[in-house]
């Protein structure tokens, strides 16, 4: 007896349902397999370094011909492109994936334009081919690699303490000069040189200066120039300052000093023309200290016999801390002391100098 319709229409949806499972695994398998083999296209964002094939050259300038992108066109290439690789849907996944932002290499042996069109070195898994770049073609401009010395300028500013200034053959750099590397264009005329940082002598009061600075490369704005694998990256910069000292002459008292309990009858020069140098401030002080007396000069004496004698620069003093701070001791130039005659009182011979 044949089965109601409403059965077999059951039977026919739900009946044999493990095969009819299997038979669905099988087809989405197949279909995963046949997509995931299909060839597909995907579009990423790359980045493309652009160097000379040739060991003694060097790319000075990447600029863009041919692009379909917008406002780019004569443009200074600066490695971005747009690349749309083709090739297996799986294969396209996993690289795009593992390579968000992949890298290429562009060799150019020689000045012109470089049609990128033809492929670019990305690395690509097996499978994967490069279907179009954007921008498409490049001028790309080479330039020879030479090597030349540099005099080091030395960057001084400032200006030092009172009582000291430069003078033109007073800075000094050790080396005198580096050997820098870079294209031909840019290194056969004098535009570029090589400076050191700066050194401040603001203030300084001291005349030799001496310190240990890096180099910097001027004139380079294309960042091709560069210091030899050989310069140093540091130089020794010394800085001679010259004294600009004020000078002063005064007529100063002359005392004498006996260290014997004698009386002895002194003859001798009272006063002597002292000359000084120093900052004008020390000058000053000292020139008014002159006129108060409390700069004044100390010899010492001893009985002499009565003869007459230079007195030694070494044997004049002066009370410490009545000469300015501003001057010093080899700063100062004595006119020569005569002694005439220091001898007891009761001895005979000339009258004490009134």
């Amino acid at each position: 007896m044949k089965a109601p319709l409403k059965v077999r229409l059951i039977e026919f949806f739900i009946g044999n349902t493990r095969n009819k499972l299997t038979s669905l695994v099988l087809a989405v398998v197949v279909w995963a397999f046949a997509y995931g083999n299909t060839l597909g296209e995907e579009s990423i964002e790359a980045s493309l370094f652009v160097e000379a094939a040739g060991e003694d050259q060097i790319v000075v300038s990447r600029s863009v011909l041919e692009s379909r992108l917008a406002g780019v066109d004569g443009s200074e290439f600066n490695g971005r492109c747009r690349v749309i690789l083709s090739g297996p849907r799986n294969t396209l996944n996993r690289y795009t994936e593992n390579n968000p932002f992949p890298r290429g290499v562009l060799m150019v042996e020689r000045s012109g334009s470089v049609d990128l069109r033809g492929g670019i070195n990305l690395q690509l898994p097996k499978g994967l081919s490069v279907q179009s770049v954007e921008p498409s073609v490049l001028d790309v401009q080479i330039d020879r690699v030479i090597r030349i010395n540099r005099a080091v300028r030395p960057s001084v500013v400032g200006t030092p303490g009172p009582g000291f200034l430069r003078f033109p053959d007073g800075i000094q750099s050790d080396p005198p000069e580096v050997a820098v590397e870079g294209p031909s264009s840019l290194l056969e005329d004098d535009s570029i040189g090589v400076l050191t940082q700066e050194i401040d002598i603001g203030g300084v009061s001291t005349e030799l200066v001496e310190k240990s600075v890096s180099l910097v490369i001027t004139g380079d704005e294309s960042g091709l120039v560069r210091l030899a694998a050989e310069s140093p990256e540091t130089v020794t910069v010394r800085i001679q300052l010259q004294q600009n000292l004020t000078q002063a002459q005064e007529l100063v008292s002359v005392r004498y000093i006996v260290d014997e309990e004698i009386d002895l009858d002194i003859r001798g020069d009272r006063t002597i023309k002292v000359s000084v140098a120093g900052t004008e401030e020390a000058v000053s002080e000292w020139r008014k200290r002159v006129q108060q007396g409390s700069f004044y000069l100390l010899v010492k004496v001893s009985d002499t016999g009565g003869e007459s004698i230079n007195v030694p620069e070494e044997d004049v003093r002066w009370v410490d801390g009545s000469l300015p701070a501003g001057i010093s001791r080899d700063q100062v130039r004595l006119e020569r002391i005569i002694l005439y005659s220091a001898k007891p009182h009761d001895s005979p011979g000339e009258e004490q100098q009134k």
